[in-house]
């Protein structure tokens, strides 16, 4: 009879994106990813009309603030708010954006 080869154990293997949150919170530049991974979903989600017209993305906190270059924008992704809060809590999970805030901007758009 054969013996089996133990099988081998697979401690201290860590997910990439762990490691990368863990470095960046002990670089004290966590906020800033988050702010990055936020902004992007936000731009995904609005589309290429509203991402041209958005100047800005703040996260304070659990709180979102938009920022666009006209009221015009502004408007309609005030009415469509509530969807968009639903999609970025559902995209974003550990990051547990409660609100999201719509303002206009006297910036330009980037």
């Amino acid at each position: 009879m054969r013996r089996r080869k133990p099988k081998k154990e697979t401690q201290g293997l860590v997910e990439v994106t762990s490691l990368l949150e863990g470095a960046l919170q002990t670089l004290g530049v966590k906020g800033d990813f988050e702010k990055f991974k936020v902004e992007k979903a936000c731009r995904e989600l609005l589309g290429e009309k509203f991402s041209k017209a958005m100047t800005g993305i703040v996260l304070k906190g659990r709180t979102v603030q938009m920022e666009f270059n006209h009221s015009i924008w502004m408007n309609e992704v005030n009415f469509r708010k509530a969807e968009l809060l639903l999609k970025l809590q559902q995209k974003l999970p550990e990051i547990g954006i409660k609100t999201l805030n719509v303002g206009l901007s006297r910036k330009s758009s980037n």
